[in-house]
């Protein structure tokens, strides 16, 4: 049992990457009980696996298997620099998968393949989705929630407006801590309906039923949870979206587990599930060649020895870049510091936080957020998933245009900020300007970082990973241009930033 054994560190790892994504991501937290589920489909399988076929291992064969083990290397490479890539994610469960099928051939032949192909493809559903789709599937939902949210509560007599994601009463906003998350039990519906489907194994037909219930019913509980708070809040004010969040969250996952559960049982009442399989009198795997565990075995501790030694060697050539520290202005009647909300602190868990705002000598209004992570494999998730083309947009800001990165000068610091233009709710132009800052640079880098996919590689080929970060955003208010927003931030950085070790 050595090679399924393998198998199972390959998924550990996989799980090791994602469990960051589970842990910082409210809309993925169930992930962390997807691999205990997987593991229990599994072992339902292996009990009634049936007598495995003899398979014919021709060079086909094992150059496939041998192709999806390279792979693992540079998925690798690429992961340990953008654990935030949900694509390199993707790539990552999908080898291992792979892999896995392989082996499940070589020890049984396609009847243990089709057997146990369920269980294996089961753990895709923790897998963050790529973010354009997320946000066409999973965004759009949740603004048709705040659609049908507003309409009744408007219907029942409470004012109420849309603004994106967010829904706009007399006693407040409610919705702010959703508005980066969206439908926090849309997939994990998609996952219990899944699973239900393979644990009373329903015919296809009927796990289709179950998977299109359970799209309804997350989107009807989320209509009515939104109702609910939105409700509570207009009565008794916005302190009570804080006392029912959790419960009507908690309410909402019940409810959906137990109408799923009830179909399933109407669905098994129709004869809607397959038949059993019988446990064979003989059902032992049949051995991997040793040679074949050996390079397996070999490979796996290549590809993790090779990824370490491939940063820690770049690593020893990083220089700390010069830091820079905030600098607040002192002018109570131009500056103030405001609160930061709980849900922001429990979302992005950063190290230090500050947000202010103030009005320069030009009669223009800046607000500012500045976050800083210690090194961590989370810095880098936290600081990129929640940059503002993802928030503001999600909090009913219309972005215009997207300027791509600029340097600012800030005396002998070149400090590179993603441009942005939204359209405010007054219709006014809102310039905002984005940093992410790396404790650690190596000095061959070629360019500032823009996470786009050619940043990426380029950030595996310099060895860069898990540095200490911090990020500052900057919306200005009262520019016309681009050009002259850009102009503003270029002067007013020199009151507001000061280098380590010294003044400009």
């Amino acid at each position: 049992m050595i090679l399924p054994g393998l198998i199972a560190v390959l998924w550990l790892g996989v799980v090791n990457q994602l469990r960051v994504e589970w842990a910082i991501n409210p809309q993925y937290s169930y992930g962390l009980g997807v691999p205990f589920l997987a593991a229990y489909l599994l072992a339902k399988r292996w009990g009634t696996r049936p007598p495995p076929a003899a398979p014919i291992a021709g060079v086909t064969f094992w150059l496939l298997l041998g192709g999806a083990a390279f792979v693992l290397l540079p998925v690798r490479l690429v992961q340990e620099a953008n654990p935030d890539w949900r694509l390199v994610s993707w790539a990552h469960a999908l080898t291992v998968g792979a892999l896995s099928l392989f082996v499940t051939w070589l020890l049984g032949g396609w009847p243990w393949v089709r057997h146990f192909i369920f269980p294996i493809a089961f753990l895709a559903v923790a897998v963050p989705w790529p973010s354009n789709a997320e946000t066409a599937v999973v965004q759009t939902m949740m603004n048709q929630v705040t659609g049908l949210t507003v309409e009744t509560m408007n219907w029942l007599g409470v004012l109420a407006r849309q603004r994106g994601n967010l829904i706009e009463l007399p006693t407040g906003v409610v919705g702010v801590n959703e508005a980066c998350s969206g439908v926090r039990s849309f997939q994990s519906t998609l996952m219990i309906a899944l699973f239900l489907g393979e644990l009373y194994r329903l015919t296809l037909a009927r796990r289709a039923v179950l998977l299109g219930a359970g799209v309804v019913l997350a989107f009807m509980l989320n209509v009515a949870r939104a109702l609910f708070l939105t409700w509570q809040c207009a009565k008794h004010g916005m302190a009570a979206a804080g006392s029912w969040h959790d419960p009507a969250g908690y309410a909402i996952f019940g409810v959906s587990f137990a109408g799923l559960l009830g179909l399933v049982f109407l669905l098994r009442r129709t004869n809607g599930a397959e038949p059993e399989d019988t446990p064979p009198k003989v059902a032992s795997p049949r051995t991997a060649p040793r040679a074949c565990v050996a390079a397996l075995a070999a490979w796996i501790v290549t590809v993790e020895a090779g990824t370490e030694f491939w940063y820690r060697q770049h690593e020893r050539a990083a220089v700390r870049q010069p830091g820079w520290t905030m600098n607040w202005p002192q002018d109570p009647a131009r500056f103030r510091f405001t609160a930061l909300p709980e849900e922001v602190r429990t979302t992005l868990r950063y190290s230090v936080g500050e947000s202010a705002v103030w009005r320069a000598s030009d009669t223009t209004d800046w607000q500012l957020f500045f976050f800083r992570w210690e090194p961590g494999r989370a810095a880098a998730q936290l600081a990129r998933n929640h940059s503002p083309d993802i928030c503001l947009q999600a909090s009913g800001l219309r972005m215009q245009q997207d300027l791509g990165v600029t340097e600012v000068s800030v005396g002998a610091l070149k400090v590179p900020f993603h441009a942005f233009v939204f359209e405010s709710r007054n219709g006014q132009p809102l310039h905002v300007f984005y940093c992410v800052w790396e404790d650690r640079v190596q000095q061959a880098t070629a360019g500032p970082e823009d996470y786009t996919p050619a940043s990426r590689l380029r950030a595996v080929r310099e060895g860069r990973r898990h540095l200490g970060q911090q990020v500052l955003e900057v919306a200005l208010r009262g520019h016309p241009s681009a050009t002259e927003a850009r102009a503003a931030l270029q002067a007013g950085l020199g009151r507001l930033i000061r280098p380590e070790g010294g003044g400009l």
